[in-house]
């Protein structure tokens, strides 16, 4: 039987990740083998089957961590674009809210005062970004979602 692989990318801000995973024989059953990191550096690899298992068992494993990879965002497309080919492509704005700089108080006040700003004191842990296009209003969060 012939050894089934994916690689999986994801590219967002300085990250370039690649993720690789392969149902391998290992004589009459199978594992399932991964390697991930940077890409173009030395990948960290590991396995998800602890013993050899049968095709069906190492088939299951391997769908789930194609999965589960996809819904953070790897693509199979080596551009690395987040999302696309999954379900929630059609869900990805393309506008990643960027971490906070600090900046002077001076421009706080300012900022607080101009009519093209608002701001809220983060409290519960997420930072969602919110887009206003005319009428309509896109709620972002840190994965483009």
């Amino acid at each position: 039987m012939e050894t089934e692989q994916t690689t999986l990318y994801f590219r967002e801000g300085s990250s370039d990740k690649v993720y690789q995973v392969a149902i391998e024989p290992a004589g009459e059953l199978f594992v399932v083998n991964f390697a991930y990191g940077r890409r173009g550096s030395t990948l960290q690899t590991g396995t998800k089957t602890q013993s050899p298992v049968d095709h069906t068992e190492a088939a299951r494993i391997f769908t789930k961590l194609v999965s589960e990879k996809k819904a953070k965002g790897y693509t199979p497309g080596e551009d690395g674009t987040p999302y696309q080919h999954t379900d929630k492509e059609q869900k990805a704005t393309g506008i990643l809210p960027q971490l906070l700089n600090p900046i002077e108080e001076v421009h706080a006040r300012r900022l607080l005062k101009d009519t093209h700003w608002c701001v809220q004191e983060k409290k519960d842990g997420k930072r969602v970004l919110i887009y206003k296009n005319g009428a309509n209003v896109t709620g972002i969060n840190r994965k483009d979602l």
